[in-house]
């Protein structure tokens, strides 16, 4: 069964926890007030990033984004839940973005859990949200891409035999003539 939340009236993101053991979640506040509190892997909000950027260059949308709000939200959301799968649409009488979020278990693989519309400042806003958290995340291996934790990282790409740190391009170019 899906729950209906119309245009929202707040949407935010978080994440808590230190770089490499975070925890990622959306905050939505419905057109009825019904709120929602939806737990995501950081890969599915780079994909809803990207998506997200996607549309809004499509849309032709340019504003700066407003600052995010969800409003007064509760300790214990109407819906709690890991999603799954997420998909997004166009509503073109209002113009808004549709997400549709799919819980994990969810028994019904072709509703939606929760469809949600998102004004197209709403998803400026959520864009910069989600960016300034992936970005608060570990760095990534110039080789791999991979996270590179604290201790270092077993590289692939160095057929994981070396632990040292990868150096920066520039670095040897003062030896060359």
């Amino acid at each position: 069964m899906t729950s209906e939340f119309g245009i929202l009236r707040g949407i935010d993101a978080q994440s808590f926890g230190q770089p490499g053991q975070r925890t990622f979640r959306l905050r939505l506040v419905g057109d009825s007030a019904q709120t929602a509190s939806l737990w995501l892997e950081k890969e599915q909000m780079q994909a809803l990033s990207l998506a997200l950027k996607q549309m809004l260059g499509q849309l032709e949308y340019d504003q700066p984004p407003p600052p995010a709000d969800a409003g007064e939200f509760p300790v214990v959301a109407d819906h709690d839940f890991r999603v799954g799968r997420m998909g997004m649409g166009f509503h073109a009488e209002d113009r808004t973005v549709v997400l549709f979020l799919y819980e994990v278990t969810a028994e019904d693989e072709e509703d939606p859990t929760v469809r949600a519309r998102l004004s197209q400042e709403q998803c400026a806003s959520l864009i910069e949200q989600l960016d300034e958290i992936i970005a608060g995340g570990r760095p990534g291996c110039p080789l791999c891409g991979q996270p590179v934790g604290l201790e270092g990282h077993a590289c692939v790409r160095s057929n994981g035999h070396s632990k040292q740190p990868i150096p920066k391009e520039d670095a040897g170019d003062d030896d060359e003539p």
